[in-house]
């Protein structure tokens, strides 16, 4: 635990006071806004999102009946350790963690360079935080995966008897860590390529992004495979959003949403 908090500690020492690897001569301008890009890809997690809420608000929560009937051994080896977790401090301090990861990246503009491109780095962490935020919701809605305090004998039945009990597929919280981790850390290596400080800047969010993943487990909130996917999902927006406004790329992207009886595909397709 020293250890993480060190990384973080470090992370943003290093953007507050980068000495002699940040000078003008050494920055680029990577990324340039299209406005009708940026129409359809914040259209499109509008669109999701409401989705998503719509999905949510179907959820109907467990009956007394149905939470006596669950029995631990139903949840898959790789999963079922979660079901004896709950921890209210945990989950306190998974939301305070989650709120640092998302305004960590703030600290890039204590960059004289990234300053100067405010609208277009922001704009680029709006369109992230808005899908690392949407697109989980989708999945909560369909899925509807009970969440492993439910089969906790030790856990008040009033929690389980709440809607938001189906909602743990997949972690919301552990999209956000790492969707904002990665775009931080793409974005400062794309401005100061030859900074010896990136692997640190990597670890440290990465380290923070991987805690909240962990005290969402240690909460009884999720299954490890829930936070496996949030991270996955969130690195890969995190990824995703900075790369498609690079300059030099030529780029054509697309987002597909199918919706049939049972499933829902979200595909986005990026044509280099």
């Amino acid at each position: 635990m020293n250890s993480i908090k060190v990384f973080i500690a470090l992370v943003i020492l290093l953007l507050l006071f980068n000495p002699g690897n940040l000078t003008e001569s050494q920055a680029q301008v990577v990324y340039r806004l299209n406005w009708a890009k940026e129409v359809f890809i914040s259209g499109s997690g509008i669109a999701i999102g409401i989705l998503g809420k719509n999905l949510n608000q179907d959820l109907m929560p467990l009956s007394e009946e149905e939470i006596a009937n669950l029995s631990r051994l139903e949840v898959n080896k790789f999963d079922r350790s979660a079901t004896y977790l709950y921890s209210g401090n945990a989950r306190r301090m998974s939301d305070v963690l989650v709120a640092c990861s998302v305004i960590l990246p703030l600290s890039l503009f204590t960059q004289t360079e990234i300053r100067q491109d405010w609208e277009t780095v922001g704009a680029m962490y709006l369109e992230t935080m808005l899908f690392s935020n949407v697109v989980p919701l989708i999945s909560k809605g369909r899925v509807k995966r009970i969440r492993p305090y439910v089969y906790n004998d030790n856990v008040p039945l009033e929690e389980k008897l709440d809607k938001n009990a189906l909602r743990s597929f997949y972690s919301g919280h552990t999209t956000n860590a790492f969707a904002s981790a990665v775009f931080i850390s793409t974005v400062y290596g794309r401005y100061y390529p030859q900074s010896r400080y990136k692997p640190y800047i990597w670890v440290g969010s990465l380290s923070l992004a991987s805690l909240v993943g962990y005290l969402r487990y240690k909460a009884g909130k999720h299954f490890p495979s829930d936070i496996l996917t949030g991270a996955a999902v969130g690195s890969t927006i995190g990824f995703i959003i900075p790369y498609v406004h690079r300059i030099g790329k030529s780029k054509n992207i697309s987002l597909r949403v199918t919706r049939t009886v049972h499933t829902m595909v979200i595909g986005i397709n990026i044509t280099v």
